[in-house]
């Protein structure tokens, strides 16, 4: 399954033209991001599923396959959802190497201002799709911070080569994604608790969290 996804929408001249026509059509919301995560963490603990998905021909017939097994997506957002990942992913790599750019980046006072530097660089993506993607990294309990009984950090902060924890960080004091972390995902994490997934009986707060904006989640 995943090399059709990277054949299908990933490889550099679909990325390319899937890159055009979302930035053109982008009418997507939370609930189309929450709907393709659901999607594949489905996809991931059905075998019979996943290998059907690996056979697909072409972008329609992985979509067709998809639909066929009960599975309500579109072309168009299923190619958003996954250009939109890459794309943030890229300039957060080319954040990491060029250390003008990350010195920028981390002094920005507010979201406005870091898509903005992106957009300077060529990298456009809204401050909505970002908080979606720190908002999925961080509820993950591998990828985030940990306080222990004597108040130290304990952290596996690095997704592949970028170093994800002060983009987090950084997103929590702007307040664009909440000032929890879960010890262990919910069930169906994205559509059980889409109007509040950071619930306090299911996560702690950080030491950070008076510091931090109390906000409601998008």
């Amino acid at each position: 399954m995943y090399y059709q996804l990277w054949a299908f929408f990933l490889q550099e001249d679909e990325y390319q033209q899937w890159r055009k026509n979302t930035k053109l059509n982008n009418n997507y919301n939370r609930l189309t991001w929450q709907k393709i995560n659901d999607f594949f963490a489905s996809v991931e603990d059905n075998f019979l599923v996943k290998s059907q998905l690996g056979r697909a021909k072409n972008q329609e017939h992985f979509i067709s396959i998809a639909t066929e097994n009960g599975y309500n997506l579109t072309l168009e957002e299923l190619a958003w959802f996954l250009v939109t990942r890459k794309h943030i992913w890229t300039f957060l790599d080319f954040a990491q190497t060029t250390p003008s750019v990350k010195d920028k980046l981390l002094a920005s006072k507010t979201p406005q201002q870091f898509v903005q530097i992106a957009a300077n660089y060529g990298y456009h993506f809204t401050i909505d799709e970002l908080a979606w993607l720190l908002t999925e990294i961080k509820s993950s309990p591998e990828l985030v911070p940990i306080d222990n009984s004597v108040g130290e950090v304990d952290t596996v902060s690095n997704y592949g080569k970028i170093e994800i924890g002060y983009w987090i960080w950084l997103a929590e004091e702007w307040g664009i994604i909440a000032p929890f972390c879960h010890r262990e995902p919910p069930l169906n994490f994205m559509s059980q608790y889409s109007d509040n997934p950071f619930l306090p009986d299911r996560c702690f707060l950080p030491k950070s969290y008076f510091n931090q904006h109390l906000i409601s989640h998008r």
